[in-house]
């Protein structure tokens, strides 16, 4: 999941929403709903309504219960086919539709998605006007200048990651809270088109040497957060989850920018 969540996933709320939402046999719910093309934070919506009722009002609270439906569904193989397919009820109004069985990526569509990325973001940004690009969505999130920047950095990051695997058995690989490095870095005040292009160079290059490794170099493995024992192969796939929620959240603050008449009322997954 995101950084941006990890706060208020401590909370007791936060717990206790992602408790109903990971709960055993809710996967089959929103296959189900995948399969006739609903959003899969759907299947929540009454439960939602019923025993959190202070989650309509908080439009945090209904960020994560998106985010943690996605990154449930992600972890089964499905994708997003819609970024905001509309959703009925009192607390979401819009929720991803994923699609309707999981994708079996081999490593090689892997590489092309992550080298798809540069185009695919430029493509997003085109659509903020200059002056919106460091406003920030409701609730938690980045704005679109953090969005680039995060993800120009982050390959640095995985860059190192990947590096250390392959240099030394078992390496710490520490995550990385995005929310602070944003701050730190002070993405703000950045200029979101140089870190485009920046961004474009490293995932370039990331993708060049991606496509020399072969199945054991694949197979070797880092200790996330000194905890979790994950392949390279997992290392690199997690990016591409990551440019695809980022890309998600892009569809979604571009939503919350619009006119009123062109985004709809209410609150939103």
């Amino acid at each position: 999941m995101h950084s941006r969540f990890d706060r208020f996933r401590a909370t007791p709320l936060g717990q206790q929403l992602e408790a109903l939402i990971d709960e055993p046999g809710r996967y089959l719910e929103y296959a189900a709903l995948s399969r006739v093309g609903v959003a899969a934070v759907a299947a929540i919506s009454d439960d939602i309504e019923t025993v959190f009722p202070e989650v309509a009002a908080d439009t945090t609270a209904r960020q994560f219960c998106g985010a943690l439906v996605a990154d449930l569904m992600r972890r089964h193989g499905h994708d997003v086919v819609q970024a905001r397919g509309r959703v009925a009820g009192p607390v979401f109004s819009y929720g991803a539709v994923f699609s309707p069985r999981p994708v079996a990526l081999p490593f090689a569509g892997v590489i092309d998605g992550l080298a798809r990325m540069p185009d695919a973001l430029a493509g997003l940004m085109a659509r903020v006007p200059a002056a919106w690009r460091t406003r920030r969505p409701e609730g938690t999130g980045f704005s679109a200048t953090e969005h680039v920047c995060h993800l120009r950095d982050l390959d640095a990051v995985f860059t190192q990651r990947i590096a250390a695997i392959l240099a030394a058995p078992l390496p710490r690989i520490d995550s990385v809270d995005g929310t602070a490095m944003a701050a730190e870095r002070d993405y703000q005040e950045q200029d979101p088109d140089a870190a485009l292009a920046s961004f474009r160079r490293g995932r370039a290059q990331l993708c060049a040497s991606l496509r020399k490794l072969d199945a054991a170099a694949l197979a070797r493995c880092g200790l996330r957060d000194g905890l979790h024992r994950m392949t390279l192969e997992q290392i690199v796939r997690e990016l591409l989850d990551n440019d695809r929620t980022h890309c998600q959240e892009l569809e979604e603050l571009l939503a919350e920018l619009a006119p009123p008449a062109a985004r709809g009322k209410g609150g939103a997954a």
